[in-house]
């Protein structure tokens, strides 16, 4: 190319400058103006387009790693020339040219790509190694002539050998791999015993079939079956252990605890006692931190419960008034007397399993029985002389009085009759009545220490003086508690007016247990006793204003 002459150069932008100057007719110096920047503008970023190009170039690049040398494809190596040979870039070529011509080819292939699993690489095919090479991969060998494999079989047989060593526990085994492991060592078998597996094999899976329902990893059903099938506890031996006191996180005080329940469906606990104080407790067998305390100024309370919902409570004490306690919304609802009747004291009640009623314990032999639901009185039932203790069936429907004479009554509430009456065995002084939550047994408790333990027989409607399965001689003084668990293998009887005057009875054998209570345990005057829903939990309140809290790990395991 002929260089540019200076002075043409000149003399044209000259020209250009007179034009610009004294006026020119000629487009060419209108379309220039204005846009002078521009042409540096576009040289600017066109080098830096280049330098970048550049830097690139130089950042991505393709890294196979250190090259493998394989039996189906040897290597040539010149050893003239300085430079490798690189495999790989002519890979590249190819693989570009043939793309080139399948399109549609190359799609599919790039669709499979994707699919693979990050830790699965295509190198490993080429990736040749000896397994005779030292004495840990010789395990990996099926023969002894055998030496060299591929990197994917290589990794298989490392994941074999780790198997074996440490083999997956049966809990993590799903139903399909144990179908396919079976239906594999059924094929391997011998020929000879092919019509016996074929009948294991059916009888299989038939069990296979129970256990994909019951499959870990979807669902918790196989769990939760397990739980609901109820053991029997043993006779002979409680398996108890103490925690840390229930109340430990209050205060301590020498106020008598006059009750102790159990939330429903909470791991909740209420204590309530002559300090006028209601507490919630979080029962957790080691911190059992305090939620919340309540005050009730004008009421020392006497007794307290938990409505069979769970959202409130119940309080009563030597008033002619009782209080309902709202947990969810912390409102106090205080109930006047009751209608109709002049008590000076409701201090005695009894909730109905439905939550539909509450039984007063009223004067003159009278069962005041209240409408929850309008806080109204219902009906009267009446026994001879007085009422000392009343309970409910399970399903709320008929109450159960313990009158004075030692005569036990069932009542219909729906007909507002009695409907049963028989008399105590040997009862002096009547004390306590209480029927089992699967309601196959009834005991009694008098002001000798007797408790007697009946059977369903006593409802029968000819049998007036039934005799008792056993009557129980443990205690020596006045029963004030006799408590059922929620299996009714498990009965509580307590004594307030004696020290350590606590056993706990089997009731299918109607035995006491020999190894608890001991001489060491330290109960001292226990004031009341319950047992959480599951029974996995027992409270003990004494005299010191302390609340016991052991743990049955007969229940606390299922």
């Amino acid at each position: 190319m002929a260089p540019v002459n200076k002075k043409a150069k000149k003399e044209s932008s000259e020209k250009e400058l007179e034009g610009f100057l004294f006026g020119d007719a000629t487009e060419d110096l209108w379309s220039k103006t204005g846009h002078e920047l521009d042409q540096k503008l576009d040289e600017a970023t066109s080098e830096q387009e280049a330098t970048e190009e550049e830097d690139t170039e130089e950042t991505f690049f393709f890294d196979s790693g250190p090259v493998s040398y394989t039996i189906d494809a040897p290597v040539a190596i010149n050893h003239d020339s300085d430079s490798e040979v690189d495999y790989e870039a002519e890979d590249v070529v190819e693989e570009q040219n043939t793309d080139v011509d399948n399109d549609s080819e190359s799609e599919e292939e790039s669709d499979i790509e994707e699919k693979n699993a990050a830790w699965e690489d295509e190198d490993d095919k080429r990736l040749m190694i000896s397994l005779s090479a030292s004495n840990i991969t010789k395990k990996l060998r099926n023969n002894v002539d055998e030496d060299i494999v591929n990197g994917v079989e290589y990794s298989r047989r490392l994941r074999k050998q780790f198997n074996k060593i440490y083999p997956k526990p049966e809990w993590a085994t799903l139903p399909s791999e144990i179908k396919a492991d079976r239906k594999r060592k059924a094929v391997d078998s011998d020929d000879s015993d092919e019509e016996e597996d074929n009948n294991e094999n059916e009888n299989e899976k038939d069990k296979l079939n129970e256990e994909d329902r019951l499959d870990l990893l979807k669902s918790t059903m196989g769990i939760l079956s397990k739980r609901t099938k109820s053991l029997t506890i043993s006779p002979k031996k409680l398996d108890i252990l103490r925690l840390k006191n229930a109340n430990r996180a209050m205060h301590k005080s020498k106020a008598t605890i006059t009750s102790v329940a159990f939330h429903p469906n909470a791991q909740v606990m209420l204590t309530a006692g002559l300090d006028r104080t209601l507490h919630l407790f979080q029962i957790d067998g080691k911190i059992n931190p305090k939620i919340q305390s309540v005050v009730f100024k004008d009421m020392p309370i006497y007794h307290a419960e938990f409505h069979p919902s769970g959202d409130q409570i119940v309080l009563s004490g030597r008033r002619q008034f009782f209080y309902i306690y709202d947990i969810q919304s912390g409102v106090i609802d205080r109930c006047p007397g009751i209608w109709g009747r002049e008590e000076k004291s409701l201090e005695k009640f009894s909730m109905s399993p439905c939550g539909r009623y509450i039984a007063f314990l009223g004067s003159s032999g009278t069962i005041i029985i209240v409408s929850y639901l309008t806080k109204k009185w219902y009906c009267d039932l009446k026994v001879n002389k007085t009422v000392e203790s009343v309970d409910w069936s399970s399903d709320g429907n008929f109450i159960f009085g313990f009158g004075g004479e030692g005569e036990v009554y069932q009542f219909d509430i729906e007909s507002k009759s009695c409907v049963k009456r028989w008399v105590d065995d040997g009862c002096i002084g009547p004390t306590v009545i209480k029927a089992s939550p699967n309601e196959r047994y009834y005991a009694t408790g008098s002001s000798t220490g007797v408790v007697n333990l009946y059977d369903r027989s006593v409802l029968e409607p000819n049998n007036t003086r039934p005799k008792p399965i056993k009557a129980l001689l443990n205690l020596t003084s006045r029963i004030n508690n006799i408590v059922f668990n929620h299996d009714s293998q498990l009965m509580v009887i307590t004594s307030k007016f004696k020290k350590d005057q606590l056993k706990v009875i089997h009731v299918p054998t109607a035995t006491a247990y020999a190894n608890w209570p001991t001489d060491r345990t330290p109960l001292s005057k226990v004031k009341c006793v319950a047992f959480s829903p599951n029974s996995d939990y027992l409270a003990i309140a004494n005299d010191r204003g302390q609340v016991l809290l052991y743990t049955l790990k007969h229940y606390a395991l299922q």
